[in-house]
């Protein structure tokens, strides 16, 4: 079959540039959330999947093109597609179901569908959505593929697991697709699909280095009360093998004349023997490229740190998040600022490092979030990357802040839920001023620190 899976973005072409100009001294010093542009991986998994399965398939990343409804709309009536397959967060729902409307208009005949995680935890609210056919919940290779092949023969999709679906005009919401326990089992992501150079030349501005991501993992077994990765990805980690992690590296490498990569995964190093294969295959192999990883404070151990330095390792990403013990308390961390003052210096050792932090917590006040800003330049990172907490579907700290009757749920200002907006009634701290702290500590580590060029 023709299938079409597209990245809506969270802003149009236009709007995103405007930010990304208004917005480069932030960027260059390690915002992730100003101006977000992370290549779709998920996305990329899906499409070599699905091609392995026989499928036409084109993805179309419309914020890596920077990309309007306009060309999208031309894009549709181009390709003709069977089926046109939208991934969806909550923060770009709004999106999402416009691609869908977009797609009904153009081409009427084709049937489409919302994955990703918020159509996975509201999928009945999705559905209510007319331009909405189908509805996958959880993780999407084996639930489209088995999608698409109903729809082709003209079968019940009743059968495929993870589908949701209208009858008579009424939701017919299933379980969640299994997940995938054997990640070799997947083909590696079609980079090719997406444009990947910009995201190259984009990963520069961040990381100083010509690369891009990767994502080796699934799956997280902790207990963070603000994530909901655990709701399409279930809390059974699982990871490629080092040798296969290693030869796609190792592809991408050569491919894209890469000096670096970005591994993206929630936890890279939560299994200690794992880590030690890995890299002694990058050692004895003489890969020779800078990599960096995404971990938590309590795995970091210092042996393990010395081995994959000399792997590689150029630089540790940390979810330090607050500096609050109250909120760290709040967030489920398992951690103390003392345990962060001790990992970050032992970190900071071999490796550079870049902290995540969270403002505007449930509960917290303006002592809370000084107490944030003060930990962040007692620390000294290399680099920081700083959000405003957003009520995410799925988390317990949603569920939290509907039981306490703060929000409504599934009615969410959704342009609101992203990570630089302050949404109404979540914290002790009114949304102005809240927006008002998030720019003085952005200013003060992206515009006023000497780290940082000073933007044109």
């Amino acid at each position: 079959m023709r299938i079409l899976l597209v990245n809506p973005a969270f802003y149009d072409g236009k709007e995103f540039s405007n930010r990304f100009e208004d917005y480069i001294d932030w960027i260059k010093g390690g915002n992730l959330y100003v101006a977000p542009f992370e290549p779709p991986i998920g996305l990329a998994f899906l499409t070599a999947y699905l091609k392995e399965k026989g499928h036409e398939v084109t993805l179309l990343d419309m914020q890596g093109l920077l990309m309007d409804s306009a060309e999208l709309q031309a894009r549709l009536a181009t390709f003709a597609p069977d089926i046109v397959g939208v991934t969806a967060m909550t923060p770009t729902i709004p999106e999402a179901l416009q691609v869908a409307a977009i797609a009904k208009r153009t081409v009427p005949g084709a049937k489409t569908v919302l994955g990703g995680v918020h159509p996975t935890l509201d999928p009945e609210g999705v559905l209510a959505d007319e331009n909405v056919d189908y509805v996958i919940r959880g993780e999407g290779e084996v639930a489209f593929a088995g999608l698409a092949k109903a729809i082709s023969a003209g079968t019940d999709v009743d059968a495929v697991e993870g589908v949701s679906y209208r009858r008579n005009g009424v939701p017919v919401v299933k379980g969640k697709a299994p997940l995938i326990a054997d990640l070799n089992s997947l083909p590696m992501p079609d980079y090719e699909a997406f444009p990947v150079e910009r995201y190259i030349e984009h990963n520069g501005y961040l990381r100083s280095v010509r690369g891009i991501s990767m994502i080796v993992s699934r799956g997280c077994p902790f207990q963070c009360t603000f994530c909901a990765v655990h709701q399409t990805m279930g809390r059974r980690w699982r990871i490629k093998s080092p040798g296969r992690v290693v030869n796609e590296l190792v592809a991408l490498k050569e491919r894209h004349q890469l000096e670096g990569v970005w591994f993206k995964d929630s936890i890279f190093n939560l299994d200690r023997e794992w880590v030690k294969e890995f890299c002694g295959l990058m050692i004895d192999r003489k890969v020779e490229i800078a990599w960096q990883a995404l971990t938590r404070i309590d795995l970091i151990e210092e042996e393990e740190l010395k081995l994959m330095k000399r792997a590689g390792l150029t630089q540790l990403d940390l979810g330090i998040e607050t500096g609050s013990p109250k909120s760290l308390l709040r967030l489920k961390k398992g951690i103390t600022v003392e345990k962060i003052r001790e990992k970050v210096a032992i970190a900071k050792r071999y490796v550079r490092v870049f902290g995540f932090f969270m403002i505007g917590i449930p509960g917290e006040g303006e002592t809370d979030v000084q107490q944030t800003f003060a930990l962040a330049k007692a620390l000294d990172l290399d680099r920081w990357t700083w959000s405003i907490y957003s009520p995410l579907p799925g988390s317990a700290l949603y569920e939290e802040l509907v039981a306490e009757g703060r929000i409504e749920p599934y009615r969410l200002d959704y342009h609101q839920v992203h990570f630089t907006e302050a949404y109404e009634g979540v914290c002790d701290i009114p949304p102005a001023r809240l927006k008002e702290l998030y720019r003085e500590i952005n200013d003060h580590f992206y515009r006023q620190s000497t780290r940082v060029p000073q933007a044109g």
